[in-house]
């Protein structure tokens, strides 16, 4: 089950896109289909690209101060969530990916 709120869901996505690419891009250059699953720095290079784009883009988004609502009930203010995949916030999936890259290219 995958859990993220409001663009969360982005971590996921660029990463899976940049492996997607790298894949097709290694077997294209060196025109062999099992060179990405036999070697580590396509999925390396990739998961740095990864987390470079979402490590800025994360502070970015939770930057902004979201709407201040205020609930019926209790009339109480209550912050909209920050932007998070599986309860981290996205500005950490940078160095979590980054991390990742390393195991993937021993792996």
């Amino acid at each position: 089950m995958i859990i993220w709120s409001r663009l969360g869901f982005l971590v996921a996505a660029i990463t899976f896109l940049l492996l997607l690419i790298a894949e097709y891009v290694t077997e294209s250059l060196f025109r062999d289909e099992s060179y990405y699953q036999a070697h580590g720095w396509p999925k390396l290079l990739a998961f740095f690209l990864a987390g470079a784009l979402i490590w800025p883009l994360g502070m970015y988004l939770n930057r902004k101060q979201g709407k201040v609502m205020i609930e019926k009930e209790t009339g109480k203010e209550v912050l909209q969530p920050a932007h998070t995949f599986f309860f981290i916030r996205m500005e950490y999936w940078g160095p979590i990916l980054f991390v990742l890259g390393i195991i993937f290219l021993f792996v």
